[in-house]
């Protein structure tokens, strides 16, 4: 099947508004960094990458999806979606004429269902006491910016070598 997604619009147009407003910052930036030769690509660098900026990353993802679960999706005419905060039609469905579709499970289930998956092995979890320990050395804050998590990334990064 060929053609145009009519029923999509909604959904398309905001990862459109996400991609501009906040990832293609993130795409053009790790790219100047590998420009410029400040990232290869190698695991240690990888880890480094992830020590520095995951948790402004996910900052800004989080500040996203709070500012899409709050806005208001306008009502369309002839059409039967509901419009309301995406949060409150999760949260009350009944209200929109939807319905919960979640459901309890056990603890057990949960803990054999975790079991099920390959276990989190990161290099950042093996180099982050290295990372924490240079950082501490050198009198480095955890960044809230994204200019300040670059000047830690250089110094890290040259301090380990890399």
């Amino acid at each position: 099947m060929y053609g145009a997604s009519t029923s999509n619009q909604r959904i398309e147009s905001w990862w459109s508004i996400f991609r501009k407003q906040r990832s293609q910052f993130w795409i053009d930036f790790f790219g100047d960094l590998r420009e410029k030769h400040l990232f290869n690509g190698c695991q240690e660098h990888m880890s480094l990458v992830r020590y520095c900026f995951l948790d402004l990353l996910q900052k800004e993802l989080d500040d996203y999806r709070r500012l899409w679960n709050t806005h208001t999706i306008r009502p369309v005419r002839q059409s039967r979606c509901p419009s309301c905060k995406p949060e409150a039609m999760y949260h009350v469905p009944q209200r929109f004429h939807g319905r919960n579709c979640g459901f309890l499970t056990s603890s057990q289930m949960l803990d054999h269902l975790h079991s099920l998956l390959p276990p989190l092995a990161t290099p950042r979890d093996e180099l982050q006491p290295v990372f924490d320990e240079m950082q501490q050395q050198r009198g480095l804050t955890t960044p809230l910016q994204w200019e300040c998590a670059v000047e830690n990334y250089i110094i890290l990064k040259d301090l380990a070598g890399l």
